[in-house]
């Protein structure tokens, strides 16, 4: 955000430049531009001011002063909390998009944004409780539908209830494209699970069928030219935890350089990480669950 003064300055006297440099530096700071407000017009004026700023870091300063000038503004505690979402700051976010949804009933972001955030937490029945206010909002919100059929799921499996393969996959990619559109070709990398036979950690011939498929189009696509994704293992639940996340790690690195050195992909693109059994997909009640949750998956980064 920049200022520019139209207005002609009288000349300075020699020695007062400096001087007057650093009264700017602490007068022109980011929250120093906003507004004051006197009512609910100029909040919303300061909510337009905020908008056109795209860091994250200053954005999230930006609105720390305005919702200490306009405290009951719901769309202001509505951005502060999508702003520390997308910070990963989850347990902060929360009360905003609560005080927002005080605020104003009738604000469906902020119950889908409650949705989001008691997913990653792992607070489904909560996540499905937030969805389902936010569609009875705004029932044609597509986004919100697929992520309320996902937090569905994923409580049926929590109660040990039997769980598809393609349902464990509608859970699996909508977790991992909250928030963004993502590109068809992005998708590939995502909806793609390396089965894994028991405890094996040797990359089978299906998934090396699977990676020279995904690593020649998706990785490769000029469209995914700067992003970074993370390897990620995983195991069922039949082994011993340390055992487990030794077992997850060979797994995303056997991946790893298979496609480093057979379908170069530059090694900087991929990063490994291992979650052992504390992962799974779908709860480890069946034969045909096991074989899901013994997998590798791709998440994207940037």
């Amino acid at each position: 955000m920049s200022i520019v003064n139209k207005n002609k300055q009288p000349r300075l006297a020699a020695g007062h430049g400096a001087t007057l440099f650093l009264m700017l530096l602490g007068v022109l700071s980011l929250p120093a531009l906003l507004p004051r407000p006197t009512s609910a017009a100029d909040c919303k004026k300061i909510a337009e001011t905020i908008n056109q700023e795209h860091d994250l870091i200053a954005r999230r300063d930006l609105l720390a002063t305005a919702i200490k000038q306009c405290p009951k503004d719901p769309e202001i505690n509505f951005m502060q909390g999508y702003t520390l979402e997308r910070l990963r700051d989850y347990k902060d976010a929360l009360p905003y998009y609560l005080t927002a949804s005080t605020l104003d009933p009738k604000h469906a972001k902020a119950f889908f944004g409650m949705g989001d955030i008691y997913m990653v937490t792992d607070k489904v029945q909560n996540a499905v409780s937030a969805y389902e206010k936010g569609l009875g909002i705004d029932p044609g919100n597509k986004r919100a539908a697929k992520s309320l059929e996902s937090a569905r799921i994923k409580l049926k499996a929590l109660h040990g209830e039997s769980v598809s393969s393609e349902e464990a996959a509608t859970v699996l990619f909508e977790e991992k494209s909250k928030d963004r559109e993502v590109s068809p070709i992005e998708a590939t990398i995502l909806r793609l699970l390396i089965l894994f036979p028991g405890k094996s950690t040797a990359l089978p011939e299906e998934g090396e069928d699977q990676l020279s498929i995904v690593g020649a189009r998706a990785f490769t696509s000029h469209d995914l030219q700067g992003a970074v994704f993370e390897v990620v293992g995983n195991t069922d639940d039949s082994g011993n935890a340390k055992a487990d996340l030794a077992v997850s790690r060979k797994r995303a690195e056997a991946v790893r350089n298979y496609l480093i050195k057979n379908c170069n992909i530059a090694a900087k693109k991929l990063r490994v990480a291992a979650y052992g059994h504390t992962h799974p997909i779908v709860p480890n009640t069946t034969e045909q669950n096991r074989k899901i949750n013994n997998r590798v998956e791709f998440k994207r980064l940037k």
